[in-house]
């Protein structure tokens, strides 16, 4: 192991300045573009990630400085190697999940510590491959969390991608090369294609952060993610322009209406993301599957809905009753044994005053007032006392 990182940190040392000023440019176009312009939990954990492969790259050049001191050597890669966990960490944060970044910055420290245990055993090599691996699955769930939830479908995540299915093949072929055998040319060759590699990897992940971070939702992402819920961008429009239309003709017929899931936070940190995202979906089944057709449906967030709808007060009240006994209705397929409830408020619409964000005001107000009386019920706004 001496040895090999004498040839491929004294010889191919371009490869390690390479790197290292790959990550140093990376890491102010993250602080600059990303954490002073956009600054989020997200973004922080971002620079973290590319802070500890500066971190990393600075350790493989003193390392190289340094010729034959090869206890330095795997100081700087096992820092690297936590990166790509903290990476995969503020993707989740990104989408309000739990980060989990702790994972990232424990595997960097082990990852630091073992090799320097084992760096000048002849198993230093294997141990090495098998942590590469380990921080290429790292990779892999960041490629995982890129291509679905709310980054799904966009062209920015795929240099991330790419360069996460790279590391993971590479790793991969190092660990199975070490299984069958290698030899000193193979191990040069293979820690020669990690430096490579991880260069071309920061690259990636720093272009594709950038634009998921900052990127704008244009028409045409609105219109291939549609379902039956409009975004709440995209259902304030759409209720203007009927306001506009309703007022012109003199309708009065018109309802404002504000459903929530009661008590949505507890049950997300009770049940988890996944659970809680299967009562949503049915939440939202049994609302499309309720709302007369010609109502409009829109998003305001997980487990919160607003309808905006054409109806009598007997109609509206009728579709409202029947969303939240389903709801609130035993189910054999539920996630969990937690009761499961949803209050509603309901705002009459004046054509001539009322705007979105009145309405909305209006509706929320007393869907809070439902909520704190118990929840499974709902109330109509200027309704001296709940209507059960």
């Amino acid at each position: 192991m001496r040895e090999l990182a004498t040839v491929v940190l004294g010889g191919p040392g371009d490869l390690v300045v390479g790197l290292t000023t790959a990550v140093t440019v990376c890491v102010a176009l993250m602080i600059g573009l990303g954490l002073l312009g956009r600054a989020s939990r997200a973004m922080l954990l971002w620079t973290f990630a590319l802070l500890l492969a500066l971190l990393g790259s600075y350790g493989l050049l003193a390392s190289a400085a340094m010729g034959t001191d090869v206890l330095l050597h795997p100081v700087g890669v096992g820092i690297i190697f936590g990166m790509p966990i903290v990476i995969w960490s503020g993707l989740r944060a990104a989408q309000d999940k739990r980060s989990y970044a702790w994972i990232g910055f424990t595997q960097s420290i082990a990852s630091v510590l073992v090799l320097t245990l084992t760096t000048d055993l002849e198993v230093g090599f294997t141990v090495f491959r098998w942590l590469f691996l380990a921080s290429a699955v790292g990779a892999a769930l960041g490629a995982f969390e890129v291509l679905r939830g709310a980054f799904d479908g966009s062209r920015f995540g795929i240099p991330l991608v790419v360069a996460s299915v790279v590391l993971l093949l590479l790793g991969t072929v190092g660990v199975v090369g070490s299984a069958a055998g290698s030899s000193d040319e193979t191990d040069v060759l293979f820690i020669r294609g990690v430096v490579i590699v991880t260069t071309v990897y920061v690259i990636c992940v720093t272009v594709s952060l950038l634009f998921l971070a900052n990127r704008r939702i244009g028409a045409r992402d609105v219109i291939e993610a549609a379902d039956a819920f409009l975004p709440e961008a995209v259902m304030r429009a759409v209720v203007r322009e009927k306001l506009l239309r309703a007022r012109r003709r003199g309708e009065q017929s018109w309802s404002f209406i504000d459903i929530r899931l009661d008590d949505a936070r507890d049950l997300r940190e009770a049940t988890g993301d996944a659970a809680f995202g299967s009562m949503v979906r049915r939440f939202e089944d049994i609302i499309a599957a309720t709302v007369p057709a010609e109502a409009d449906l829109g998003r305001a967030a997980p487990g919160h809905v607003q309808v905006f709808a054409s109806q009598s007060a007997a109609g509206v009240r009728e579709f409202v009753r029947a969303v939240l006994n389903q709801v609130s209705a035993t189910d054999d397929r539920a996630p969990t044994s937690l009761h499961i409830s949803a209050s509603a408020g309901i705002a009459a619409v004046d054509s001539a005053t009322d705007s979105f964000e009145s309405l909305a005001a209006a509706a929320g107000t007393v869907a809070d007032e439902a909520q704190q009386q118990g929840g499974d019920r709902w109330r109509w706004a200027g309704a001296p006392a709940p209507i059960a």
